[in-house]
């Protein structure tokens, strides 16, 4: 009996094969998933100082701008520009539309002792940085890979600066901020004090943005990544957060004044945006303020363009049907449906240039953005990581890449915000037809002393000659361009644009006196009288 009781210990180490049971997978499979989550290491507070002096370093050219609600913007960004005072931002009405802690925020920021433009990035700015904590406490809870290296390439991410930089979109930074922190209490789940906070930051989540309304599916879709299994019972405290989303979401509706759009051409704005959004999340190589939206015959109904942002999902989503089982395809069925539920609310949307045009705007996937970025470096990471030593020198080596690619992204960018002439300058060549950039760039520059690197005077006087083709009745315009062609010799010219400005216009005595000599210099004597004739002094 003793003899036999051995033998089956030893037949394994004889080269026999004995399959193992399926409970015994299971528990190896669980006793090594546990023995990674405990050699799983948070980040340090090196990490975090990184993460602040990075991230400060790459945006910190925004706050030699000087500029914060541009004079040139003709459209409201924020409901807080026709506001008096505070108390308008809770009234009933704006709470269904707006977000009243946002708006509460630039009241405050009034009453700071600095300059109003530096203040404002600060904040920004700041409030990105708390956005990026979250993340990076997020993906800690959930164990995944590469999680401080996504919470870095999310902060640097040159996409990020529109929403930081151009004023009124703070709505976006306090949003994102209320639902990485609404997932970080719903993941943690220690106890009923954890439970009240996330119903506290939902509440004021569901009512700050209208992304928030899907945080009880985000966070299911948290849980079911980290039970392996589905268990109802582990999905019943989302059932007062949905209540509460419900309510919230039914009393704010119908409250938008998001821009009214057929049917059809709203599904070729929002493909040609998912696509826009894509290539902006994964290949910021030429970020702007402001985009053309291209609404050529390609983005009609039926056009096969609108479907295809749309089927380069669903080869993801067989493959994670396939290995639902596995801890890599969860993780991937959490990161793309977070992406799509958090990106449906800026497909929703219609972004708007300075003069009221449609436009393609980066603020608008904002909320989105920490979700995509987590996900191709999260995944990146766990496969580069897993294969060996080499493996995480492979990763350190390319992570450094990365980083150093957006850091010089981001840093060129903002400084070339920083320097307002160059900044509508860059606008004016992506908007060509546009008159306003062009106005907001020669004014700059007239504020500026008259003096620019950017343009020659010849230069200068066909922009001003392609903004009067637009806008004929700027007759401050017409004066600046009458004495530029004075300057350049262009006696014909000037004398065209004078007659024109002392027909259609009562002009002053300087500027009279100005056209009675370039008269007598041509010999227009009667003009000349008659010009000076009208000289009030």
């Amino acid at each position: 009996m003793a003899e036999a009781e051995v033998k089956p210990q030893r037949m394994p180490r004889q080269g026999k094969l004995i399959k193992p049971s399926a409970e015994a997978s299971d528990a190896e499979v669980i006793r090594r998933s546990s023995s990674k989550a405990l050699a799983f290491k948070p980040a340090g507070w090196l990490a975090y100082t990184v993460l602040v002096l990075l991230t400060v370093a790459s945006y910190s050219p925004i706050f030699l701008s000087g500029l914060a609600w541009s004079e040139y913007d003709q459209v409201e960004r924020s409901p807080y520009q026709s506001m008096e005072v505070w108390t308008d931002s809770w009234l009933p009405e704006i709470i269904r539309a707006e977000d009243p802690f946002t708006l509460s925020t630039y009241f405050i920021e009034q009453k700071i002792p600095f300059a109003l433009p530096a203040t404002h990035h600060a904040i920004n700015l700041l409030l990105h940085i708390t956005a990026a904590i979250f993340l990076l406490k997020i993906l800690e809870s959930l164990k995944l890979p590469a999680a401080f290296s996504a919470a870095l390439v999310f902060a640097l991410h040159p996409t990020a600066l529109q929403t930081i930089f151009w004023s009124g979109y703070r709505e976006e930074l306090i949003g994102l901020i209320l639902i990485l922190a609404a997932l970080h209490f719903g993941i943690q789940n220690r106890n009923a004090k954890d439970f009240l906070l996330l119903t506290m930051i939902c509440a004021i989540a569901y009512i700050s943005h209208p992304a928030a309304l899907v945080l009880p599916l985000l966070l299911g879709l948290c849980i079911f990544y980290q039970n392996r299994s589905f268990k109802p019972v582990e999905y019943n405290r989302l059932l007062p957060l949905l209540c509460l989303a419900l309510f919230i979401g039914v009393w704010t509706q119908g409250t938008s004044a998001n821009t009214e759009l057929e049917l059809g051409e709203r599904f070729g704005i929002s493909a040609q945006s998912l696509h826009f959004y894509l290539k902006q999340a994964l290949f910021p190589m030429e970020p702007a303020l402001f985009y053309p939206l291209d609404q050529t015959k390609e983005y009609t109904v039926g056009a096969q363009n609108n479907f295809l942002p749309f089927l380069l999902f669903i080869p993801l989503y067989i493959l994670v049907a396939i290995n639902i089982r596995k801890t890599w395809a969860r993780g991937l069925l959490l990161g793309i449906t977070a992406y799509l539920l958090l990106l449906l609310y800026g497909l929703s949307q219609t972004g708007t240039f300075i003069d009221g045009s449609l436009a393609l705007e980066d603020h608008l996937q904002y909320v989105a953005l920490p979700i995509i970025t987590a996900l191709v470096i999260c995944l990146s990471g766990g496969i580069v990581r897993s294969i060996d030593v080499k493996g995480k020198i492979l990763w350190r080596l390319g992570f450094t890449l990365i980083v150093g690619i957006q850091v010089f992204i981001t840093t060129t960018y903002a400084y070339s915000l920083s320097d307002r002439a160059q900044m509508w300058y860059n606008l004016s060549e992506r908007w060509p037809d546009s008159a306003l950039p062009k106005y907001a760039l020669i004014d700059t520059i007239e504020r500026s002393g008259g003096v620019s690197n950017l343009l020659k005077r010849n230069e200068m006087i066909e922009i001003i000659e392609d903004i009067l083709d637009q806008q004929p009745s700027r007759i401050e315009l017409r004066e600046k361009l009458a004495r530029m062609y004075c300057n350049e010799g262009q006696n014909t010219n000037a004398l065209r644009q004078y007659k024109r400005i002392l027909r259609d216009s009562e002009p002053n005595d300087e500027f009279l006196l100005e056209a009675a000599e370039l008269y007598d210099r041509l010999g227009l004597s009667w003009d000349a009288k008659n010009a000076r004739g009208r000289i009030t002094q």
